[in-house]
């Protein structure tokens, strides 16, 4: 599928110096970005980045939050010195249960497509007011509900009619997946589909720590001089579904290439990651 592919700015990531605060706050229409997140902190800073960035700019905001999420995002919009009542009452923020219209669109397990294409269209054209707010940014967990049931084939349906409405309606979407990165089979099997429907990937919070953490678990699984060979060969051959990490993007590589090694870099790379701590 083709997607809009500005690349990650690596070192461009606002005040926080996080790579994906940049691609959050500056989402683009036709951009369908997905988080990968292991802890509640991240998926609020990631959020509120989002529609943060988007309200500051006059843009329409819609948030498919579960109601605990939503109860975590909205004190922390409004210490980030956003009236959350005032934006809703001018339209320009929507909030929308993801637990009630989840029921709304599904038909046997799966999603209905001219339900759900007819839901989404009825809550953007509501949102953008008339023409008050004709950008929008669409952030929401329905896909992450599914997915953590068990009903993936339901979950990547999703994905896929959000793909397609963020072409059709011409706006930005994120969503977000309660999914652990360094998992052998979220590599073998979720992220080749994931890069099927999205533009961006964001694999871990601290890309920098990522990099550091890929590149000893290489060295130490390879050896130094083939580790770099290896890892020019494979980034110069890999052909990239979506925009993600340099290391991310070697990381899947070497799992489409040398599947065995791959599961020993992926393990150390985690107890890297892990043991190194952000500031190290």
């Amino acid at each position: 599928m083709e997607h809009n592919t500005r690349p990650f700015a690596e070192h461009d990531g606002g005040s926080d110096g996080e790579p994906w605060n940049h691609v959050l706050a500056h989402a683009a229409p036709r951009d369908h970005i997905v988080q990968l997140y292991q802890d509640q902190d991240f998926l609020n800073r990631a959020v509120c980045r989002f529609a943060a960035a988007a309200l500051a700019n006059g843009e329409g905001v819609i948030l498919v939050p579960t109601l605990a999420h939503w109860n975590a995002f909205r004190p922390r919009l409004e210490a980030e010195g956003l009236n959350v009542t005032d934006a809703q009452r001018r339209g320009q923020l929507t909030i929308v249960d993801a637990d009630e219209l989840l029921p709304r669109f599904m038909q046997k397990a799966l999603p209905d497509a001219p339900m759900f294409l007819g839901l989404a269209g009825e809550i953007i054209a509501r949102t953008r007011g008339a023409g008050r707010f004709p950008k929008v940014r669409w952030w929401g967990e329905m896909v992450n509900v599914l997915w953590e049931r068990g009903d993936v084939a339901a979950s990547m349906n999703l994905e896929d009619l959000f793909d397609q409405v963020s072409k059709t309606q011409d706006i930005a979407i994120f969503c977000s997946f309660l999914m652990d990165n360094f998992n052998g089979e979220v590599h073998a099997h979720m992220l080749p589909r994931l890069g099927e429907s999205h533009s961006h990937l964001i694999p871990v919070e601290d890309y920098d720590r990522l990099e550091r953490a890929v590149a000893a678990a290489l060295r130490e699984v390879l050896g130094p001089d083939e580790a770099r060979v290896v890892e020019n060969r494979l980034l110069s051959q890999y052909p990239s579904s979506f925009n993600m990490p340099r290391a991310q993007m070697l990381l899947l590589a070497l799992r489409q290439a040398l599947p065995t090694i791959a599961d020993l870099v992926l393990q150390r790379s985690r107890g890297l990651y892990t043991a190194q701590g952000p500031d190290q």
